[in-house]
């Protein structure tokens, strides 16, 4: 068997349509060992045939540089340029709140990790954890381990050549 196998089942009910292929069939025995390789022929050629009808981009710089460019007026170019910096400005704003709600529901699970492996660590040693320690979050501290870790992640991701830690969000609970 094949390492990748697609496959796809069509159902034909039109009558004609079919005979029509049974025909195509029979008259290119020597073409076509199976039904198979005739249908996967005819489609092939129909969807050449159907990709004509939508326009393509440019899949190169080359073929970017064959389509002429449009001259505009200025005053279009000022209308275009206000219109682009609304639309980045808004982009900014819905990604800004997405991220801030991302932020905060990464807070929240840092707390409950925090807390279950606190839970955790105090049930291993047989300290007593009460539920009224659980609620006002004395179990909520992340450890010291964890934090020293995340330091070390976030310094390598924002490592840069000038061995500038500026950038280095300080990790703080």
């Amino acid at each position: 068997m094949k390492q990748f196998e697609t496959k796809l089942t069509v159902r034909i009910y039109d009558t004609k349509l079919i005979e029509s292929l049974n025909t195509i069939f029979k008259l290119n025995k020597n073409r076509y060992q199976t039904k198979n390789q005739l249908i996967v022929e005819l489609l092939e050629r129909g969807i050449k045939d159907k990709m004509k009808d939508f326009p393509t981009p440019p899949d190169s710089p080359a073929g970017a540089s064959a389509i002429p460019p449009v001259f505009i007026k200025k005053d279009d170019t000022a209308a275009m340029l206000k219109q682009l910096k609304e639309m980045l400005s808004d982009m900014h704003s819905y990604n800004k709140q997405h991220i801030e709600g991302l932020l905060a529901h990464l807070k929240m699970s840092e707390k409950m990790s925090a807390c279950i492996y606190n839970i955790l660590l105090a049930i291993a040693t047989d300290e007593p954890v009460t539920k009224m320690q659980v609620e006002i979050g004395y179990m909520d501290d992340v450890p010291k381990r964890f934090i020293e870790f995340l330091n070390e992640l976030l310094s390598a991701v924002f490592d840069d050549d000038d061995g500038d830690s500026e950038d280095i969000p300080n990790v703080v609970n």
